[in-house]
């Protein structure tokens, strides 16, 4: 069997799935509308995302809009709404630009979203009101058979690990995949033209508007002032390139369906970690109960942040990563070493500079060595105040820039590479380590 048939076969929904999943979608729809005719208000409710399109793989999630009079304030929209997800599905409040209920119905995860019902995407009130006029510009022009090489796409993004646009991904939405099959036809169509994609690639298929600064570039169709692939990072949109490249010159099934990462058992850990010759530095910390489109860019913004205070000590980075475990987040940093020589250089002013006295004064008898003249200026070695990559952390993290809800280093815990051994953190040291592309594993 041809590797894209079988895939197809695996993903595609069975007469009898397609089946459960409109009728589940269409009980939902009629639970929503007797909780709007309750209100009394004059609202829609309309199925959208992938089962409105026809579009999905596997066991979908279930989008309804709420749709309200132009007219209706903000407030009366949120509380409106929320209360008519909360009456049909229980639930829990998520964010976005505005609040919607998440919840389960009928064993799939469903989101029940308010928003303005518009004449035009020129109208905006909010940015969930765009979604309607996206299902019904690629309901308008999606070809049945083409229905085939969305589902496809879709699975090799979430294989290669480039399939989402929210923060743990910075990918490919499902929107966007359905623009990329109509922008070049098919599935190996547009694999064949992401192979030759340059760095701020631009794409559309109705006209451009204003200019974006991103890797990639997708004008929306129905909005061309916004960019539809603004989420994708360098990382994702190289990712896929590649990927494209490599199924393309060998296709295999491992590029919509790899193997699992593996936790490396600890001698394999230590071997890698001699070969390298590099340190480990991992920071835990509490984990907030935050959903993950607020969790992970608060862990990179602390990430981020630590790692200029390494850096402002001296100590050079060669890798970052983070990772949410169960009741904590870990942070690691790859150092090039993990201890520092006692003393560091530093460089004062010219010597024929007046203040150079002051230099002189501050230093003279407190330098390990110095001051001495180095090229014109006044130099002295002096004591590093941190020699060790935990000790800064532990006495300059408080300083640090670190995501709002880490600003209170709840639950710190600072590890070498020793103590993340020892600590049993094979799992995280692991997912570190290992950098083996999804489809090679």
């Amino acid at each position: 069997m041809d590797i894209e048939d079988e895939v197809l076969g695996r993903v595609s929904p069975s007469p009898a799935r397609r089946k459960r999943v409109e009728k589940a979608a269409n009980t939902l729809l009629a639970h929503v509308l007797e909780a709007i005719n309750d209100t009394g208000l004059p609202l829609e409710a309309t199925l959208q995302g992938s089962v409105a399109k026809d579009t999905y793989t596997s066991t979908p999630d279930i989008d309804v809009f709420i749709l309200f009079p132009e007219s209706t304030s903000r407030k009366d929209l949120e509380t409106v709404g929320l209360g008519i997800g909360k009456s049909v599905l229980g639930g829990e409040e998520r964010y976005a630009e505005h609040p919607y209920v998440h919840g389960i119905y009928s064993g799939y995860e469903v989101d029940l979203v308010p928003c303005f019902r518009i004449s035009s995407p020129v109208g905006l009130k909010s940015a969930v009101d765009r979604t309607p006029f996206h299902t019904t510009y690629v309901k308008s022009h999606l070809a049945e058979k083409q229905k085939a090489d969305v589902r496809l796409l879709k699975q090799f993004m979430k294989g290669i690990g480039a399939y989402g646009a929210e923060a743990k991904v910075q990918g490919f939405s499902g929107y966007l995949v359905e623009l990329l099959v109509l922008r070049y036809g098919d599935f190996r169509s547009v694999l064949a033209a992401a192979g030759s994609w340059k760095k701020g690639e631009v794409l559309d298929l109705e006209g451009r508007g204003e200019r974006f600064d991103t890797p990639l570039v997708f004008y929306d169709p129905v909005d061309s002032s916004r960019n539809v692939a603004s989420a994708v990072s360098m990382d994702s949109m190289a990712c896929f390139q590649h990927a494209a490249k490599a199924y393309l010159d060998s296709p295999s099934i491992r590029f919509f369906f790899p193997r699992a990462p593996k936790t490396w058992p600890l001698p394999k850990i230590k071997k890698e970690m001699d070969k390298r010759g590099t340190g480990l530095l991992v920071v835990s910390l509490k984990r907030p109960k935050l959903i993950d489109d607020d969790l992970f860019p608060q862990m990179k913004k602390t990430a981020e942040g630590l790692q200029a205070a390494l850096e402002a000590g001296e100590f050079s980075v060669v890798a970052t990563s983070t990772h949410p475990m169960e009741g904590r987040v870990d942070l690691v940093f790859e150092l090039m070493a993990e201890e520092l020589p006692r003393v560091m250089k530093h460089v004062g002013p010219p010597v024929w500079i007046g203040h150079a006295v002051g230099f002189l004064e501050k230093w003279s008898g407190k330098a390990v060595v110095g001051p001495y003249i180095e090229n014109g200026r006044w130099v002295a070695l002096v004591e590093r105040k941190y020699r060790r990559a935990p000790e800064l952390v532990r006495g300059e993290a408080t300083k640090a820039a670190l995501g709002s809800s880490f600003r209170d280093l709840a639950g710190m815990e600072v590890r070498d590479t020793a103590g993340s051994l020892k600590a049993d953190m094979k799992r995280t040291l692991s997912r570190h380590l290992d950098r083996t592309l999804p489809w090679e594993r």
